[in-house]
């Protein structure tokens, strides 16, 4: 027992300095262990298989935390029903896989499933349920509903404002993902105006090297390219690359986009 807390701590710290594919070594011999010793279905079993299919989906590898995140959902689903807060996080995390996967339908089905049942369980107002309309208009700006996915941010940054403060992390990701949503409109002063003041507080509040610091910078860098500034655009995603690079390893692939993005604006450049 001494030994399955070791790895499940090791894997914690592991996962908090962004060294994934060491994290992801430990908490499969945790899965193994838990699985051994308590069974397929306990709960410190399903905690340990979720925890490594976000760890898969950090590392990009979103075929593997598909399937891992729909083998914990269906065991959850029949030990501690739909509607449990444990079903309903699998759900989410399902979701997000699929986003990731191009398969936007089926996320945003997914999110919706989530979000009616923890808008009725927890509240409108609960973090979870804002977690949920924030996952939802993420998947509607993706599946090209960008009318529909700006009201939903605009709302959930309102109330996120409110209840966490105008510098937190969560209200900082509805900032951006706002943004995101300006850009795909070809509103690029409004999205550019956005996504430097996200840097700016990213920086501050996570410090300069957070991963969160070097998404905004790849954002900003693409909206710099959308409106012809070839050469800033090219050194936002220069940081943004070898920031990805360091922390989540060359063949992720946020690097890669970063990459591929940084050889393209290059191109512009040289004409």
């Amino acid at each position: 027992m001494l030994a399955l807390h070791q790895h499940y701590q090791s894997a914690t710290a592991l996962s908090a300095q962004g060294r994934l594919p060491e994290a992801e070594m430990e908490l499969r011999k945790v899965v193994s262990s838990c699985s051994q010793v308590f069974g397929k279905s306990h709960p410190d079993t399903l905690i340990s298989r979720s925890d490594l299919a976000a760890t898969l989906a950090g590392e990009g590898k979103y075929a593997e935390a598909e399937k891992e995140n729909r083998a914990v959902l269906a065991i959850r689903k029949e030990v501690l029903g739909p509607e449990h807060p444990d079903t309903l996080l699998s759900r989410n995390n399902l979701a997000a896989a699929l986003q990731e996967l191009g398969k936007h339908a089926e996320a945003v089905r997914e999110y919706r499933a989530v979000l009616t049942v923890r808008q009725r369980v927890l509240g409108a107002e609960h973090l979870e349920t804002l977690d949920s309309r924030n996952n939802l208009a993420t998947a509607l700006n993706d599946q090209g509903h960008q009318a529909e996915a700006e009201k939903e941010h605009r709302a959930v940054l309102a109330l996120r404002e409110r209840l966490l403060g105008a510098e937190h992390p969560k209200t900082l990701a509805s900032r951006n993902n706002l943004a995101a949503v300006l850009q795909e409109q070809e509103r690029h002063p409004e999205a550019e105006k956005e996504h430097r003041t996200v840097l700016a507080l990213r920086e501050r509040v996570l410090g300069a090297k957070h991963p969160d610091v070097f998404l905004s910078c790849f954002n900003l860098a693409l909206c710099l390219e959308a409106q012809s500034k070839p050469k800033e655009a090219l050194a936002c995603m220069r940081r943004a690359h070898d920031g990805f690079a360091k922390i989540l390893g060359a063949a992720h692939p946020h690097t890669q986009f970063a990459a591929e993005a940084g050889r393209r604006i290059e191109s512009e450049l040289s004409r």
